[in-house]
């Protein structure tokens, strides 16, 4: 879908800080996406991502480049000495692990009904097919939308607006929606800056299509269409203003409640991964135990803690661990 020049607003427009916006920034593209599964899968070269993905040339040289400039990415000689290069995940790339767990989690609810043979991941401490449970790093126990908030935090403040990608380039990634997430509806949502910074917004209170457009500084028509995609997603619902006839609410509905997982895991990487030295823009904070928290998943199963190297996608193979040669 293409943006029109009636799409764009003052680019010297500012944003509140918010690391889920700046992860999207870099994560919210379809064809990153992809890129990003099949290096989790092992794919490490330009030929292969090619042939897999059907991507074109150019978008493919330009998403590594992106990938690399920022850690997600490094890239090394095939051979000692030799010109071509292969691209592995860096220790920001290895960290997506959990966005990713999320998405693939969110996804198999959705789109793919579970049954027993229909297990997501295995934790390979305890031996079991399991679930992840988003949960509070301090007291273990599990994390939900209603049980948490968040504070400003040290680097609260205002930043330049963040650009998206093109989504008429990547309509040709969404067929592989099916294979990879279960349906394109769901690569679709995930592969895109704005939709993702509705429902994120929407966690933080964004209600009202006003107030979205102040705080994301969408541009108008882009978000009147991303909100009528997430209605016909059932991500969202309208509702009319309590003792108003003319202005309507949008809510998170079932469907996008559950995704507060994967908006979580994404703070935490955008917190560590694109942040600045002034700090975090968000804390926060479980009502549970009265503490600060970073989200973390531990097995449905037997409770334990769950890390990058115990942990694997039952559609994707073990995750894979820093390339040390």
């Amino acid at each position: 879908m293409a943006e029109s020049k009636d799409d764009v607003i003052d680019p010297e427009g500012m944003v509140a800080k918010y690391s889920v916006v700046r992860a999207l920034g870099i994560l919210g593209d379809t064809w990153t996406i992809l890129i990003l599964r099949a290096a989790f899968y092992g794919t490490h070269r330009f030929s292969d991502w090619q042939n897999d993905l059907g991507i074109p040339k150019a978008v493919l040289s330009s998403r590594l480049e992106r990938l690399v400039e920022n850690r997600i990415l490094y890239k090394r000689p095939i051979q000692n000495g030799g010109r071509r290069m292969e691209y592995l995940l860096d220790e920001a790339g290895l960290e997506l692990w959990e966005p990713l767990a999320a998405m693939v989690g969110w996804s198999h609810q959705w789109y793919r009904p579970e049954g027993p043979q229909d297990a997501k991941f295995r934790h390979r401490t305890c031996g079991c097919d399991c679930d992840l449970i988003l949960s509070c790093d301090i007291c273990a126990t599990p994390l939900t939308f209603y049980d948490t908030y968040a504070e400003e935090g040290p680097g609260a403040g205002l930043e330049p607006r963040i650009e998206a990608h093109s989504r008429r380039r990547a309509n040709s990634a969404i067929r592989h929606g099916e294979a990879v997430l279960g349906s394109a509806e769901a690569l679709t949502l995930f592969g895109d800056l704005w939709a993702p910074a509705i429902v994120a917004a929407a966690f933080r209170g964004g209600q009202r299509f006003n107030d979205l457009v102040t705080y994301l500084r969408i541009p108008p028509l882009v978000l009147s269409m991303r909100i009528k995609e997430l209605l016909a997603m059932d991500v969202l619902t309208r509702r009319t203003v309590e003792g108003s006839e003319h202005y309507e609410a949008f809510h998170l509905t079932r469907k996008g409640l559950d995704l507060f997982p994967y908006v979580s895991m994404m703070a935490k990487w955008g917190d560590r991964w694109r942040g600045d030295a002034s700090g975090v823009p968000l804390v926060f904070q479980h009502r549970h135990c009265g503490h600060n928290y970073k989200p973390h998943f531990r097995c449905s199963v037997c409770n334990g803690r769950v890390h990058r190297a115990d942990i694997e996608f039952l559609n994707l193979g073990p995750v894979r661990q820093a390339d040390q040669s």
